[in-house]
This record gives structure tokens, sequence and C-alpha cells, in this order.
């Protein structure tokens, strides 16, 4: 597990030095310092495949993330931050929310947000790739922002999972292999812990549509027609709530059939490539692997080898 922190800097050059740390292990972003003069942060860190665990403790800041930032690098990952210690606001899509001691956040990295805590704070953090979440859960376009209270016993159970997986850092690695089963927790934590609007997205009719395709995900010959016909809409509907997210139909079950290979893969769950593709609907394995690669940047068994 890395350390770092801001007092072996210079007076005046503390707050810079956080800063590069903030954008190197959370977004690129905008932030504001009441006292940049002394200011003191520290945080542990520590891997865990493509996933991060960080446990931090800041004085009073501020940050904005705008759609400037994400023009400049996008970031596919989702942070869950179990508050330990003091608390503030933070603003995602349009939720603001108090994140005091006790409670749990889920913001999204790649949209806007606005995170203001006017006092000393300490909280614990796992970063995940988005595909991790979209592998477990529908609506994560509208997932940023949501809260759940510190009276709720899912919080805990999540503020519990990060405390100890950091815990666990501190002595030896932590295996890839551990975060398969504590995201499938804190999915089903967040499934039950929040309105349900506020975690499946706002749109009943599309996430009903999502699951019929997620359950018929290995029919490879599934189409549009097939899908409208089982779930009573038409073609041109179903083809504009897919719009309202800014894809369509196809695309979309054609990114989820990929997260869940990759998942498959990096996660232990297939025994081969041929047995991830099949499971997902590509019996052409020649397409799965370039689109495999061409989405995550690594062929399949490079990714199966990892897990291995």
């Amino acid at each position: 597990m890395q350390h770092l922190s801001t007092a072996h800097q210079a007076p005046g050059m503390q707050y810079d030095f956080w800063h590069n740390i903030v954008e190197t292990s959370f977004t690129h972003c905008d932030g504001i310092a009441p006292d940049r003069s002394r200011f003191y942060a520290e945080i542990d860190i520590a891997r865990c495949g493509d996933s991060e665990l960080t446990l931090l403790s800041s004085d009073p800041v501020r940050y904005d993330r705008k759609e400037r930032h994400i023009r400049q690098r996008d970031e596919e990952t989702f942070f869950i931050s179990a508050m330990l210690e003091g608390g503030g606001f933070f603003r995602q899509n349009d939720r603001s929310v108090r994140h005091d001691a006790g409670t749990v956040l889920i913001y999204d990295g790649s949209r806007p947000y606005h995170y203001d805590y006017p006092s000393r704070y300490r909280t614990a953090l796992l970063r995940v790739p988005r595909r991790m979440i979209e592998a477990r859960m529908l609506g994560v376009c509208d997932l940023g922002g949501t809260l759940l209270e510190a009276h709720r016993p899912q919080a805990a159970l999540i503020r519990n999972l990060i405390t100890n997986l950091i815990d666990t850092a501190r002595e030896t690695d932590v295996p890839e292999q551990f975060l398969s089963p504590t995201l499938d927790l804190i999915s089903g934590a967040v499934g039950q812990g929040a309105p349900r609007t506020e975690v499946a997205g706002r749109n009943d009719t599309l996430n009903r549509i999502k699951r019929f395709m997620i359950a018929h995900m290995a029919e490879e010959d599934l189409s549009v027609a097939d899908i409208s016909e089982a779930q009573n809409i038409s073609v041109r509907s179903l083809g504009r709530v897919f719009a309202a997210e800014g894809t369509t139909p196809m695309s979309w079950l054609r990114d989820r059939r990929l997260a869940e290979a990759h998942a498959m893969l990096s996660e232990g769950r297939a025994r081969s490539v041929t047995e991830a593709a099949y499971a997902c609907g590509f019996r052409d394995l020649s397409y799965f692997g370039r689109a495999f690669k061409k989405a995550y940047g690594k062929t399949p068994r490079q990714v199966s080898t990892l897990c291995h």
C-alpha cells in the first residue's frame, strides 16, 4: 500500500502537490482550498486489479468536474465513497446530497459533479471500472449521486466491505478475485438500500426491456423485431427509448454482451474465451475478439490470462 502526504511539502506548495494526487487517483477537475498556505491531506492507495482502494483525510476543499474536464480526459470509472469522519455536500445529475459520516455515496467519473467539503473529512473509497458496474446493474447512467443514508444497514455493509479490504491491503496484496463477490454484494445492497427510481433509472419501460435483453443475451440471433414483439412495443418506439440514452437497442446489447464477457473472463467465471463468448451471444469468435479488443484494449485471452 502506498502512502502519500502533504506533510513534507513546503508551505504554499502543499495543495498543488495534493491536487496532482487527486487528478492521478480520481478525476481531472478544478480544485479550491480555503487555505492554500497550510493545507494538509494524506492518502493510502492500494491496487486491486483494475480497481483501486483508497483511504484519505483532507482539510476543507471543493472540487468541480466540468464538461471541459471530461473532454480532456474521460474517466470510465465509478467511485463508492464511505464517509468515516466529517462530511460535506455533493451534486451530480439532478441530485444534491449531504455526504456525512456513515453515509455511502456513489458517483460517476464520466459525468460532471460538484464536491464541497467545508471541514476536515476522512473517507474510504473504492474506484472500479465502469464496465464492472454495468455488468451488475441497470441504469448506471443515472447512478451518479446515489446516497445510502447512515441508518440503512446496506450502508454499514458497504462501509465494512471497503474498510476491511483496505485493512487487508495493509498486510498483503488484495487478489483481484476478491472484487467480484464484493461488487456483487455492493450491487445488491445498493439495489435494496436506495429508492428504486434512484438506482434502476427513471424509465421503467426501458429497464424492463433491458432485463429481457439480458435474460436472452446468449441468443445470438436476438433481433430488434424479436425484442419489440416480446415487449409489446413497436420497433420505432423501441428505438426512441434507447435513443434517449444516446444509443440503439443492438448497440446497447452488444456493449452489454462485451461487458459481461469481460466480467466473466476477468473474474474467473469462465473457463475459456469460447465459453465466455458463447454465454454472451457471440458465435463468431473472430468478431468477438476484434470487438472485445476495440472496447478494452486487450484481447479476451490476455484478460483471461491476467486473471489466472
